[in-house]
């Protein structure tokens, strides 16, 4: 059922807690965004899934592997800060890799080729990487882990220090990946990349999960609702008029109030029996920053961490 399947998971390294009782879940064909600054705990995290070292304590699955090298063959990972041979053209590069994954002769050309043409390098191909950008060099990396058709792609920062058409560029085959079915793990700085290419998300911060879920009910979670009046009224005035209850009011401003959303069916009542000119009811969506900001704030650390049962969340 998951992807990746993380259970109590503790790394400690000497004395710094890298992870603590960390639980989290990424079902497949999940686009799965992990958030949280430096040093929250997510490169430690990606280097357990990759097996290049061993959780201190709890349990870690991927791809159904408790072995986790045995699941190595099956993923594809695409580093911050890709390194190449400059003096290689980008298609020698990818046939040698496909051999070293057992695509040989005929077929591991015309596999390359399709890597090529996928990550848009087909006019480059014969060039060698060290006359790449940053850019070309990051979607060959991208082509380098999909050669082998992978169950799970893991990307750590895949636009980081990209010009904003390189950036463009890696989204949409990212996308495409993602409307594929393929299962991606993307560890970001980025809201708004990870807000638009993943199903799901987990905030992290000092080594654990603050905040988890579907980005669509995280993002429709403010429980809020916009009530817009017509114009030549003031929602001051009306509110007042209807007796409607201050504990019930979030904002005012002009012809325009918001209200809690358990409150919605009364004030509506209200509005309806006063015979109040309406012209909208809006339910409000927070932002990602506003979730971000709020699950890493200091102040807030006490409050118990939100999780939803929805696909690819955590708990």
């Amino acid at each position: 059922m998951y992807a990746i399947e993380c259970l109590e998971l503790t790394k400690v390294y000497k004395s710094l807690s890298a992870l603590q009782n960390l639980t989290l879940r990424v079902e497949y064909g999940t686009s799965f965004g992990l958030l949280g600054e430096n040093g929250a705990g997510k490169s430690t995290l990606v280097r357990l899934i990759m097996g290049f070292i061993f959780p201190t304590s709890g349990q870690l699955r991927v791809l159904g592997q408790e072995h986790v090298a045995l699941a190595h063959a099956k993923i594809g990972y695409v580093h911050e800060r890709p390194i190449f041979d400059p003096h290689v053209s980008g298609k020698r590069y990818l046939i040698h890799l496909s051999r070293l994954t057992g695509i040989r002769g005929v077929d591991g050309v015309k596999c390359v080729d399709e890597m090529l043409r996928r990550v848009n390098l087909q006019d480059v191909a014969n060039r060698s990487i060290g006359t790449y950008s940053k850019g070309m060099q990051q979607r060959l990396a991208l082509a380098q882990a999909l050669l082998a058709d992978p169950e799970l792609l893991i990307l750590d920062e895949p636009t980081s220090g990209l010009d904003p058409r390189s950036q463009w560029e890696i989204r949409q085959i990212i996308q495409g990946l993602r409307q594929e079915g393929k299962t991606i793990l993307i560890c970001s700085h980025y809201l708004s990349e990870v807000e638009a290419l993943c199903d799901a998300i987990a905030i992290m911060d000092k080594g654990r999960v603050k905040l988890s879920g579907s980005v669509n009910d995280l993002l429709q979670s403010k429980q809020v609702v916009e009530i817009v009046l017509a114009e030549h009224l003031s929602a001051c005035d009306v509110v007042s008029s209807l007796a409607i209850p201050e504990e019930y009011i979030v904002t005012m401003q002009a012809h325009t109030f918001e209200i809690q959303a358990r409150a919605q069916s009364i004030v509506l009542d209200k509005i309806v029996q006063g015979h109040i000119p309406l012209i909208s009811l809006n339910p409000l969506n927070q932002s990602l920053e506003d979730l971000y900001v709020h699950a890493t704030d200091q102040e807030a650390s006490s409050i118990p961490p939100h999780s939803l049962s929805n696909a690819g969340g955590a708990s």
